[in-house]
């Protein structure tokens, strides 16, 4: 069986679109399986995208940062968890980028 070697990848070229505005971010916990996230992955998080319903975002409550999928909720936005678990988008909650990329090491 013959591989294909590249002699270096550059992660950055490949996952940042945009360096100015994107961040990598350590996740803690499995909340976030259900969407083949796991435990100590690293996501990269772009602020410059617009958070969408269906997007994984990350926001920030009570100074703790979060990911959690954006989500419709009657008139509004919500924050959903695997367990269904919804966080309503209010004044005490910012949303502070799109995630577009997960990192795993195995």
């Amino acid at each position: 069986m013959k591989e294909n070697v590249t002699a270096g990848i550059n992660l950055n070229e490949i996952l940042v679109s945009n360096p100015a505005s994107t961040f990598f971010m350590r996740i803690k916990g499995a909340g976030l399986k259900h969407r083949h996230i796991m435990d100590n992955d690293m996501l990269v998080v772009d602020r410059s995208r617009p958070p969408l319903p269906g997007c994984l975002t990350v926001f920030c409550r009570n100074g703790e940062f979060l990911c959690r999928e954006l989500v419709r909720n009657g008139d509004g936005l919500a924050l959903k968890d695997s367990s269904d678990y919804i966080i309503t988008v209010d004044d005490g909650i910012e949303i502070f980028g799109v995630v577009t990329g997960v990192v795993r090491q195995i």
